[in-house]
């Protein structure tokens, strides 16, 4: 007799079976943690995917190295100027009193002061109050001619006089280099003035004021300025007209300039000059008219003076021709 089995039963069996496979399967196996190399910083990866891209990091900037402050180098030391040592013979220039003769091409006006000098008028405390030393650059041919040497009120010294002309051309650039000197040696300026004349001819004088206020000046050395020139000089006749003094100290000398050339002139200088009883000068300035005149026509001048206390004046007075 032959088993039969049921098929249900054949079914139940297969399907047992099929289960029990599914059952026993090895699990899968895991994904292989990957590193990546790219990522910064190093990343673990889920996949061997490649990685995404990261941003860098910012690049670390190192602080600047310090640089010391450069060594202190200290000042030069102060030379003082040497000390001026006077000559072992001293030879004394008197001073002289000069009454200028009017050459061709500067013409002199003489006049007496009306004015009267006020009280509070600067005393002279000394005349030849300082030693008036050699020259030890003589500037031939231009010579100083002192005329006032004096010591005021206040330590004010005042040295005045003429620069002549001893050579045989014209001279321009006119003026006075004075060095004062202390009686320790040490020095006083030097102390430049310009004198008043646009140009002085063979055997022509111009004046000039030097001033210095400080105590204890007991010497002066005058250095005479002047280079010479082709410009050429014209004669003018000066007559003054006017002449006052303001509440301000100041003495104005009005009157005209007349041209006696047969040709045009220009830039006519007219220097004033106020001198005390003795005939010596006191103080000094002088103005350019600087309008062209024709032969035979005049022109006003106005010529304004520090003031001190004077007994007369002078006007010097040259031009050039166009």
């Amino acid at each position: 007799m032959r088993f039969r089995f049921p098929f249900f039963v054949i079914v139940a069996v297969l399907a047992l079976y099929l289960a029990g496979c599914t059952l026993i399967q090895p699990p899968p196996t895991p994904a292989v943690a990957t590193l990546c190399p790219t990522c910064e910083p190093c990343a673990v990866c889920e996949t061997a995917a490649p990685c995404p891209e990261v941003a860098p990091q910012a690049t670390c900037t190192p602080a600047p190295t310090y640089t010391p402050y450069p060594t202190y180098t200290p000042l030069p030391t102060y030379t003082p100027l040497p000390t001026y040592t006077p000559p072992a013979l001293v030879v004394t220039v008197q001073p002289e009193t000069p009454r200028p003769t009017p050459t061709v091409g500067l013409k002199v006006t003489v006049a007496p002061a009306t004015a009267a000098p006020p009280a509070a008028a600067p005393s002279v405390v000394s005349s030849g109050a300082v030693e008036i030393l050699p020259d030890p650059n003589v500037a031939p041919p231009l010579a100083v001619i002192v005329s006032a040497n004096q010591l005021l009120e206040g330590y004010h010294h005042k040295v005045s006089g003429f620069l002549r002309n001893d050579g045989d051309q014209n001279y321009t650039g006119l003026g006075i280099v004075a060095t004062f000197f202390m009686s320790d040696g040490r020095r006083y300026g030097p102390i430049k003035v310009d004198a008043g004349c646009l140009l002085i001819a063979p055997g022509e004088v111009c004046p000039f004021v030097v001033e210095a206020t400080s105590k204890d000046l007991v010497s002066v050395i005058l250095h005479p300025e002047g280079r010479p020139t082709e410009r050429g000089r014209a004669p003018v006749t000066v007559s003054v007209t006017g002449h006052s003094r303001d509440s301000v100290g100041y003495v104005h000398l009005t009157g005209r300039i007349t041209n006696d050339n047969p040709f045009t002139i220009r830039n006519t200088t007219v220097t004033g000059a106020l001198l005390d009883a003795a005939g010596a000068i006191v103080s000094v300035d002088s103005v350019v008219v600087i309008e062209m005149v024709d032969p035979g026509q005049s022109a006003a001048f106005e010529v304004v003076i520090p003031y001190v206390s004077y007994s007369s004046y002078q006007v010097y007075a040259q031009a050039e021709p166009k």
